[in-house]
């Protein structure tokens, strides 16, 4: 019965968008470049942000690297059953391409301190705060548990508060976690109303989460900065396309086959110049 309740859970929260994303995975995966290129379009953004918000170089190089990166990601794509597998593949390549952080000057204060995070919890925080990704979905990819995802995001956003983590006490991290988990759930007035209660038992924990949602807007802002133009979006694309024209995929080895139908882990790494 769980099992069968799980299932219809997993139905529910199904969207038309993921529906046509693993539609392009199927065919993508069939050697059609025009269903890869649509299944990368979803992704280039995440890309961007995370590239952008890690060092301070020129566009163009940015845009090169986020090229190379999807270039990398078709030859392979056979190892991808999952549209979530390639979610991986695609969040293992931008950790291992991380530009070293040799300039991360900024006239804006937050955008300095986002490239100061780890790079696991910048990107955590861009792909749940700014890309929309579910937290259960981003667990599954970062191979994380949930709680411990609510802890890296909670300590990222301290980061951008300017508040150390190791300095507050185990009852304000854990009240912090649990804003972090209120977050990501609907509403509900009663649980709202108990949590609201407990926060106001610790004064930082009400500093931080104000000081948090008044630097949204902001956070939200970095996000256009590093937003292509149309034209600009249609030339990066062209250029994916063009890079993967005339590659051909490379097939997983048969243990990798056996291994990923398990725990998915094994996969082709991409390196970036």
């Amino acid at each position: 019965m769980k099992f069968i309740t799980r299932k219809l859970g997993q139905i529910s929260r199904t969207t038309p968008e993921r529906t046509a994303q693993r539609a392009h995975l199927k065919a993508a995966k069939k050697f059609d470049r025009d269903n890869y290129l649509a299944l990368a379009a979803n992704y280039t953004q995440l890309a961007n942000l995370y590239f952008g918000s890690t060092v301070c170089e020129p566009a163009e190089l940015r845009i090169t690297r986020v090229e190379q990166v999807f270039a990398g990601l078709w030859l392979g794509l056979q190892y991808a059953e999952r549209l979530s597998d390639f979610e991986y593949m695609l969040t293992i390549a931008l950790l291992d391409n991380t530009p070293e952080a040799h300039n991360i000057h900024s006239i804006e204060p937050l955008l300095i301190k986002l490239r100061k995070l780890d790079p696991a919890a910048r990107l955590a925080l861009i792909a749940y705060e700014l890309q929309g990704w579910q937290i259960g979905r981003l667990a599954l990819i970062m191979r994380i548990r949930k709680p411990a995802l609510h802890q890296l995001l909670s300590q990222a956003r301290c980061a951008l508060c300017g508040i150390e983590w190791e300095r507050l006490a185990q009852e304000e991290k854990n009240c912090l976690q649990s804003v972090s988990e209120a977050l990501d759930c609907k509403p509900n007035l009663r649980a709202n109303r108990a949590l609201s209660q407990r926060v106001s038992q610790f004064p930082r924990v009400s500093e931080i989460r104000a000081e948090w949602l008044a630097l949204r807007p902001q956070f939200v802002e970095i996000r256009y900065r590093y937003e292509p133009s149309h034209e600009a979006r249609e030339a990066m694309l062209k250029n994916i396309y063009d890079a993967i024209e005339h590659s051909t995929m490379l097939p997983p080895a048969f243990i990798d086959r056996i291994i990923n139908t398990v725990h998915f882990s094994r996969h082709r790494r991409i390196k970036v110049s």
